[in-house]
């Protein structure tokens, strides 16, 4: 059988005229374009910008070249781009859609009051040897994935972070995202990846937390790469326990009241003989996330009003000293982590 092949008019006119047909995929919409070859990427952006609404600041290009962004300044031609038929991705939102997550909307000012330790809570059962609790446990490892940004490293330990209020203001209003990312961030970040695989786990929908974390500038650092992030579908709710001012008087008394958890069994059923009980720590600033893992967690200050705080905040700074020195010790459960600031501990050679 006779095989013909198809001329695409459109092709051989863009490779004459030194034109390069490509299309923009955001959102889940696809924007083509036809641009001269001597196009900058910053005059790409430009373009995006007038085609979404999307700043050309805040824009990523994925795909435009293999593993890395490119430069404002690159010309098309220069990146080898294809005369035709490339789609790549663009990373990005509006102004008007800048960490507005509807899941922020409803959460307390002072969440820390109603938060609750169950390495000292007195508990008839606790939370992760509750049967009911290891049943909804087992539910979410049999029904959800992880969707894997960069393969895990042989031998790496793994640091689970929260997002919201411990990497991030996320209600605080300002005028850019770069006033709400708690101060030193990605050196935070860069500093840690040397000894662990990183896991960003927020209660939060999957949409606004990939919009967060690209904002953020944490999806493709040149420094550090973020291994896997989870949201709120691998989350599920216990029966727990709140503390709350008694009506008559001053003081607290403790009520059952339901709330999520972030178990991390679910990540050490799906990375058998990588990850355990062992090498994992999970860093929230609110301890109930820990319930079904109570001796693997170390809970930091919640940092709230970013543009004040932003100035006195260390947390950070201090947090990573902690985790390069935890990386060293065989099993992360020995250690009390709520004495996090003052272990001194050896570091790596």
């Amino acid at each position: 059988m006779d095989t013909c092949t198809h001329s695409n008019p459109l092709a051989n006119e863009s490779n004459e005229n030194g034109l390069i047909n490509m299309t923009a995929v955001w959102q889940g919409k696809r924007y083509p374009l036809q641009l001269p070859s001597t196009t900058t990427v910053g005059e790409l952006k430009q373009q995006l910008e007038q085609m979404t609404q999307v700043l050309a600041s805040r824009q990523k290009l994925l795909g435009l070249i293999k593993k890395k962004l490119p430069n404002d300044d690159a010309t098309l031609l220069s990146l080898n781009i294809p005369s035709n038929s490339l789609v790549f991705t663009m990373m990005g939102s509006v102004e008007s859609q800048i960490i507005k997550d509807p899941t922020d909307v409803d959460l307390p000012d002072v969440l820390n009051d109603m938060d609750v330790d169950y390495c000292n809570d007195i508990l008839t059962i606790k939370p992760h040897k509750d049967p009911v609790n290891i049943q909804s446990l087992n539910k979410v490892i049999e029904k959800a994935s992880i969707r894997i940004i960069n393969e895990p490293r042989k031998a790496k330990k793994l640091l689970v972070l929260d997002l919201d209020y411990t990497l991030f203001d996320c209600k605080t209003p300002a005028s850019h995202i770069d006033q709400l990312s708690r101060p030193g961030l990605h050196e935070f970040l860069a500093t840690v990846y040397v000894y662990y695989d990183i896991c960003i786990w927020s209660q939060t929908s999957w949409k606004w937390l990939e919009m967060k974390i690209t904002e953020l500038g944490m999806l493709n650092h040149s420094e550090y790469h973020i291994s896997f992030v989870l949201d709120q579908s691998t989350m599920f709710s216990i029966m727990g326990t709140e503390k709350q001012l008694a009506s008559s008087s001053s003081k607290s008394v403790t009520i059952p009241k339901r709330h999520q958890v972030k178990p991390l069994q679910f990540i050490w059923s799906k990375f058998p003989g990588q990850y355990n009980a062992f090498n994992t720590i999970h860093i929230d600033d609110l301890s109930r996330n820990f319930a079904m893992n109570p001796q693997s967690g170390l809970k930091i200050t919640a940092f709230k009003n970013g543009p004040t705080m932003r100035a006195t905040d260390r947390e950070l700074i201090l947090l990573g000293r902690y985790l390069v020195q935890l990386s060293m010790v065989d099993d992360f459960r020995s250690l009390d982590h709520k004495k996090w600031k003052q272990f001194n501990g050896p570091l790596p050679q």
